[in-house]
């Protein structure tokens, strides 16, 4: 009877503290620019994460939803960049942030997943989108299953990057 009354509490706190717990979403495969669009002729690559929506101020009734702030790493976990997603007016659009080619991380808040580690591949003259808002890839196409990254609830993400499948 001693024991059981030190038993009870720990279970419960185990119990609900693991309840509670929000695991991070970490993808393996990475997000790349269409495969069928051209690259323009500049040296960098482009980057827009629709990232989860945050209402504006509660207390300013002028204020606008803008999509969640997000993280920029290098292939290697250093921080690149915070970016404040939203272009500062009253347009919805995030940010558009031009890097580099090559890999990087993006880690975002998803509207349904919460916070998500997307790894994303930049090309040259093109833009790589990532859908965490459950905004739909806007070109019209119909791709195959094979082209696309998915979220584990099968929300599609963005295109699966030229060459990256997946995890061996």
């Amino acid at each position: 009877m001693k024991h059981t009354n030190y038993l009870l509490p720990i279970c419960c706190v185990v119990l609900g503290s693991s309840c509670a717990f929000n695991r991070d979403v970490v993808l393996q495969t990475a997000v790349g620019p269409p495969p069928f669009k051209q690259a323009s002729h500049v040296p960098e690559g482009e980057l827009v994460v629709y990232s989860a929506f945050d209402p504006g101020m509660t207390s300013d009734p002028d204020a606008s939803t803008h999509h969640s702030d997000y993280r920029i790493y290098s292939a290697d976990g250093k921080q690149l960049q915070y970016v404040h997603n939203w272009v500062g007016t009253f347009i919805e659009d995030p940010a558009v942030v031009s890097l580099a080619p090559g890999r990087y991380n993006v880690e975002a808040r998803a509207a349904a997943s919460g916070a998500v580690t997307v790894p994303v591949m930049i090309e040259a003259g093109k833009t790589t989108s990532v859908h965490l808002d459950r905004s739909k890839l806007a070109d019209g196409r119909q791709p195959s299953e094979s082209e696309l990254v998915r979220l584990p609830d099968g929300w599609i993400v963005g295109w699966r990057a030229k060459g990256d499948g997946e995890p061996k």
